[in-house]
């Protein structure tokens, strides 16, 4: 491939301002639908619309602006990427059912199905590849994949998680902060920041993007079907259900991945991304 390309900075502003434009055009005709519940037409569209953008701009992206293989970005295919999809997804897990389970023995939260166990597990099941499809693999294909492989050739491991946990939560605030407020600042900032710091170093340990979409995925999905409210009522402390269902991952998540694969990562490397 040829050599000639972008600077390394304006492949990423590009990359970003064309992530931003995505989810604004989504938004955009999101809003030409009525209202609905979880798993509602507007919900599709939107998810079908932003992974159906995403993923070739990444794509494009890849070829035209970086003039790398598509292999460079550690996404296999299905087949190879299920076993790091199901670390990731464990690394979720096993903390947060720990902690749900702290706060609900005890009584302190109580979450109550508001539907019978099959129709819980088919809105489970919905709700999940909606969330795979609308934030966890645009999203992570995107910081995880596309950002952090750029990065990773011209900073150390522990840098580049920084640098695209910055770029991710820049992308969280210039989405949030416009339609709700700057008062959401003080929830969202640490939000964004977190979860980019702790799915860039599940990154940096697995080598491998799928172990992000599937701690992305289970995340997104326990937290839409705990707290939006369409599918399980929550009673008692809201601050101790987020506390012990949801701090928990963020702590031990990337402790459980490093436990599961036996690998460290390479915290001080720069990785070359050779042209084949």
């Amino acid at each position: 491939m040829d050599e000639r390309r972008p600077h390394l900075l304006l492949r990423i502003a590009a990359v970003m301002a064309a992530s931003v434009l995505i989810w604004q055009l989504m938004a955009r005709i999101g809003e030409l639908l009525p209202e609905g519940p979880q798993g509602g037409p507007r919900h599709w569209v939107n998810a079908l619309v932003v992974c159906a953008l995403a993923v070739p701009m990444v794509w494009l992206a890849r070829r035209y602006l970086d003039r790398r293989p598509w292999s460079g970005l550690r996404l296999t295919g299905p087949r190879r990427g299920w076993r790091p999809f199901l670390v990731g997804a464990v690394s979720w897990l096993l903390p947060g059912a720990a902690g749900l389970a702290l706060v609900l023995v005890p009584g302190w939260v109580a979450v109550v199905p508001e539907r019978s166990a099959a129709g819980t597990a088919a809105g489970l099941a919905v709700l999940a590849v909606l969330v795979l499809l609308f934030e966890a693999l645009p999203e992570e294909l995107i910081f995880r994949g596309y950002l952090y492989r750029n990065l990773n050739t011209v900073l150390s491991g522990w840098l580049t998680v920084l640098a695209q946990a910055a770029l991710f939560t820049v992308f969280g605030l210039v989405l949030w902060v416009p339609t709700a407020g700057w008062e959401v600042l003080p929830e969202r900032l640490p939000l964004f920041l977190g979860m980019g710091v702790v799915l860039g170093c599940i990154r940096l340990v697995t080598g491998n993007v799928w172990a992000c979409v599937g701690f992305h995925t289970v995340f997104q999905t326990a937290a839409q079907a705990l707290l939006a409210g369409e599918l399980f009522t929550v009673g008692g402390s809201q601050e101790l259900l987020m506390a012990g269902a949801f701090l928990g991952p963020f702590v031990f998540g990337v402790l459980v991945t490093v436990l599961l694969t036996r690998a460290e990562g390479d915290w001080g490397a720069r990785v070359p991304d050779p042209v084949s």
